[in-house]
Formats: structure tokens, sequence, C-alpha cells
């Protein structure tokens, strides 16, 4: 007779657990649903490599960039546009030598300006950037971009202006001047002056 009662029983009982495990489940998320929706945005997350992360991440800034820098230069022309961008390098070299400390990115000599300043871009432009470094020595050096994203979206926009080597002078002789004063950055090549390569000359002055 016991036996007859307990196999009703035992499923009423689990069936109860099942529900009242789901009402507190759901009740849970009504009560907190900014914790739930949390918790389910950091899962789905994880499920996305952090490198197409990055790479999602960097394409919109960088198609924002040349938007931007079109809209300047559409507005100002050449000359204005090289004044915002000297402007701006004021502001944002120091900044970036905060965050390459941040980072442990450390060295004040040409090599380690060269590799730091480079890293620093890739770090906005996104993984495709590709650089080449040559003559790495602590009194000079050279680096050549491959593949840039911010010219290929340029010329995907069929953007003829040119809209990136004066930023590029003054951000990379900025950085290096950051990192230490007597380093130089200069543009020696650029894409847009019809190069096919852009290439920058670091040097550690006496």
């Amino acid at each position: 007779m016991n036996n007859e009662n307990y196999g009703p029983r035992r499923r009423d009982f689990l069936k109860g657990v099942v529900i009242g495990a789901g009402g507190l489940a759901f009740g849970s998320i009504l009560i907190h649903p900014k914790e739930a929706m949390a918790q389910s945005i950091e899962g789905y997350l994880k499920k996305i490599p952090m490198a197409a992360r990055w790479d999602f991440t960097s394409d919109g800034y960088v198609r924002m960039s040349v938007l931007y820098f079109k809209a300047l230069y559409d507005q100002g022309g050449k000359e204005k546009l090289d004044q915002f961008f000297k402007g701006r390098s004021r502001i944002l070299a120091p900044a970036q030598k905060g965050l390459a400390d941040r980072f442990g990115l450390t060295g004040n000599d040409a090599k380690s300006a060269a590799v730091i300043v480079s890293t620093l871009t890739k770090m906005g432009f996104g993984p495709q950037t590709k650089y080449e470094f040559e003559e790495a020595t602590a009194e000079k050096a050279r680096v050549r971009c491959i593949n840039c994203p911010f010219w290929n979206a340029a010329q995907a926009m069929k953007i003829t202006d040119d809209l990136c080597s004066a930023w590029s002078q003054y951000m990379w002789d900025g950085r290096a001047k950051a990192i230490n004063p007597k380093l130089t950055a200069t543009l020696v090549k650029a894409r847009p002056r019809g190069d096919s390569v852009c290439e920058w000359a670091f040097e550690l002055k006496a």
C-alpha cells in the first residue's frame, strides 16, 4: 500500500520542484533584470573570439575616421585639415604615452619607440594592420606599413584626397617625442603621395 502511494506523490513532488525552480528563475529575472541580462551578454560574448571583436570594433573606428577627416577636408581644405591634426596630436600623443605605460610598453630609444608607436596604431586600426621593421637599432629605425585599414577603407569609399599623411606625421612624431624628447619620427613615404607603402624613420638625436 505504501508503494502504491509513493509513486504519484513523488511525481507530484518533483513536478512542484521543477515548477518552483522555474518560477524562481523567472522571478529573479523580473526582480533583477539588469543582472540577468548582463549574465546573458557575457555568455554570448564568450562565443565571439577576441580577435573578431577587435576587428569589428576597429573597422567601425577606421570608417568613422575616414568620413570625419573627409568632412573636415571638404569644409576647410588640406591646410585646415593639417592644422587640425597638428593641434590634436599635442593632446593625443601624451595620452598615448600614458596608454603605453599602462600596458607596460617600455623603452625610449629609436627601436623601442618604433615598436611602441606601431603597436599603439595597430590597437586602433585593428589586427589587419601589418608592419615591417628595418634598420632597427637604438639610434635609428624604419617602419613600413604594408597593409593599412585606413587606406583600404578610403579606397573602398573612392576617396582620393590625402586624409592621412599629416595625421601620420604629427601623431607618429608626437608619440615618439612623448616617449623621449630626443626622438623624431618622420614620414618619408606615403601612399597618398604616390608611394607603394607608408614608411616612417625614427631617429634618436644625440
